[in-house]
């Protein structure tokens, strides 16, 4: 019977004890604010939003840079509107640079990450996204049968500018296999489901008269794909 009697106040007093929490030990990383399904969600919205004021008669997001099919490649960039055909190449390209990383800045922070790791990330992952791109639009790799006339060539490949993805989808291989230093350099800017579901957000809410979200939003699966196969 005393034993039995001693053993109530024990199992009460375990059942009482309050849960013991862990503390995060110093210098690990915040836990995310936001996820990236919703950053997605509010980068995508932004582009839209800013893309109306053409509505109201200001192109707000024309300066962003663009590619045309191309032989000459000193002809083959140029802003996205002809509103801002007197902004020189290197202003727009420069331009489209600092706004997409502005934003990704933010959404970055809102995640918990490293922000010098990720714009040092973001840069190499920008400039290797448009060299693809770029590579892509080449004329002999590019041009349709009905459109060599144009660019006086008699044979392309006929892939249209979309050999971009499959050239960044090259790339991604060769830096994910052969260079994993500085694979593991950009590893933080290394989003592409984030920068996939930014896109799909964007061309959810395009205008067929109005060019720029959709230019952004190419840009960003292009990126993605430049980044899909890495590790």
């Amino acid at each position: 019977m005393v034993g039995a009697t001693s053993d109530v106040p024990t199992k009460t007093l375990a059942k009482s004890a309050p849960p013991t929490t862990v503390a995060a030990p110093p210098g690990s990383p915040a836990a995310p604010r936001l996820t990236e399904d919703w950053l997605a969600v509010c980068i995508g919205l932004l582009v839209f939003l800013l893309s109306l004021t053409l509505l109201f008669g200001v192109d707000s997001l024309g300066w962003g840079i663009t590619t045309a099919l191309w032989v000459d490649p000193m002809k083959a960039l140029a802003p996205a509107s002809k509103t801002y055909a007197h902004l020189p190449v290197f202003i727009s390209f420069v331009a489209t640079y600092l706004f997409m990383l502005g934003i990704l800045l933010v959404g970055a922070k809102g995640l918990g990450a490293d922000l010098k790791k990720f714009a040092k990330g973001f840069t190499a992952v920008f400039v290797l996204s448009y060299i693809c791109w770029f590579m892509g639009s080449w004329a002999y790799i590019a041009a349709t049968p009905n459109g060599r006339a144009a660019f006086k060539i008699g044979w392309s490949l006929n892939l249209t500018n979309e050999s971009g993805f499959i050239i960044a989808l090259l790339g991604g291989l060769v830096i994910g296999n052969f260079m994993p230093k500085f694979a593991a350099s950009i590893k933080e800017a290394i989003r592409p489901e984030l920068y996939i579901k930014t896109a799909i957000v964007i061309l959810g809410g395009l205008f067929h008269h109005h060019r720029i979200p959709d230019l952004l939003a190419d840009r960003l699966l292009r990126s993605a794909a430049l980044l899909r196969l890495q590790p």
